[in-house]
C-alpha cells in the first residue's frame, strides 16, 4: 500500500492497515525512526496491571555476571568516544 505525504507533513494510513491495528479516530500513535524505517506504533496506556506484568517479566532474565558488566561498560565507552567531536 502507498501513502501520499501532504504539504503539511501528513498522511492517512489505509483502512486496512487501520482495522488490522485496531486503531479508531483518537487513538494516540507513537511514531520512531530506527534504521531507515519510520515507526508507528499505537500508544497503550501504562496502567497498574501493565506495570505488574513488566516487572514479573523481568524476573525471568538472567542475572549479569562480573565479565558482562566489564563488556557493556567498555561499549559504552567506545560508542561515546565516537560521538565526542
Amino acid at each position: 500500500m502507498i501513502a501520499k505525504v501532504s504539504v503539511k507533513g501528513q498522511m492517512v494510513i489505509p483502512e486496512a492497515v487501520r482495522d488490522q491495528a485496531r486503531i479508531k479516530s483518537g487513538d494516540e500513535l507513537e511514531v520512531g525512526f530506527f534504521n531507515g524505517l519510520i515507526v508507528l506504533r499505537k500508544r497503550r496506556p501504562l496502567t497498574a496491571a501493565r506495570v505488574r506484568s513488566i516487572l514479573l517479566a523481568g524476573r525471568d532474565l538472567p542475572q549479569m555476571a562480573p565479565r558482562d558488566e566489564s563488556a557493556v561498560l567498555q561499549t559504552v565507552e567506545r560508542v561515546r568516544s565516537r560521538s565526542r567531536p
